[in-house]
Order: C-alpha cells, then sequence, then structure tokens
C-alpha cells in the first residue's frame, strides 16, 4: 500500500462512524489482496496477504454476537481466513480473486448500511483537513492538515 493511500484510509478512519469504519476495514483487505496479486516478490505477496488476514481479523473482533447474522459472518470471515492461508502458500491469485470477490460483495452491503448511519464519527477531536489547492514552499497541494494540539486534548 503506498503511504498516499494509507494517508487516504487514516482520514476516512477519522471521519468515519461506526457503520462506515467497517466499508473502510474491507476497503483495507481489499487493497492489500488487490496488492498481493500484482505483486513480482513473494515476501511482498505475503506480507500483503498477511495484512489482508489482519484486517478480517478486526472485522472479527467487531462482530457483537448477540445478532444471528453476526454468527454467519464469523463463518464467513473464518473461511475467508483459511482460504488466505492457502492461498498464501501457493500464491494462487485465483483464490485470492475469489476472496476479493466476497469482500466486495460483503462492502456492499455493509456500504447500504452506512448510508443510513446518521450518528456522529466515533474519533473526537481529530485534526482538521480542509481540501483544495493550497501553496507552499515545496509547491502546490491538494490538501491542508492544522496542527491545533491545543483543541486536541493534550498537554505536555
Amino acid at each position: 500500500m503506498t503511504k498516499e493511500t494509507i494517508k487516504t484510509f487514516q482520514y476516512r478512519i477519522t471521519q468515519a462512524t461506526a457503520s462506515q469504519l467497517v466499508v473502510i476495514l474491507y476497503d483495507m483487505a481489499i487493497e492489500y489482496l488487490n496488492d498481493a496479486c500484482e505483486s513480482d516478490s513473494t515476501e511482498h505477496a505475503h506480507n500483503n496477504i498477511y495484512m489482508a488476514q489482519k484486517v478480517i481479523d478486526q472485522l472479527i473482533c467487531g462482530l457483537d454476537m448477540q445478532y444471528e447474522i453476526s454468527a454467519n459472518l464469523f463463518v464467513i470471515y473464518n473461511h475467508m481466513k483459511r482460504s488466505l492461508i492457502s492461498a498464501s502458500v501457493s500464491l494462487d491469485n485465483n483464490e485470492i480473486n475469489r476472496i476479493t470477490g466476497l469482500l466486495k460483495k460483503l462492502r456492499a452491503s455493509f456500504y447500504e448500511v452506512s448510508k443510513q448511519d446518521d450518528s456522529e464519527p466515533l474519533m473526537k477531536n481529530t485534526q482538521a483537513v480542509y481540501s483544495g489547492l493550497t501553496y507552499s514552499k515545496g509547491g502546490i497541494s491538494n490538501e491542508t492538515q492544522t496542527d491545533n494540539i491545543e483543541n486536541r486534548g493534550f498537554r505536555v
């Protein structure tokens, strides 16, 4: 994953509600698996598959087992993890693409749910980001972050 992609995910996480966070986790897993398929290095592919498994672990940890759907999702997530372990050994892109397809289908469902979520973002006192062209010594950039630490609850 590139630094630019990581920054994008970081920003999205700071602004996300609980249901949007699930969508972001799906996006991260899909990104890691796409990177694994496109990788020329076996070590890089293994690392990306490993990171996708870690994201799926986070999805498992976030399940509320008092709901029946959570038990079903638990079975699906565990199947994905077992399949990724197998794919990591064989580096079978077809298996990785199959898991990516499953993640995309689940993501689409959770995206529809997240559109109905009008709760506030989970993170408070996050860094403000203003989009638009700004000029600086280094040239033109697309966004500016303000480091107003006093308002973020930190004191040194």
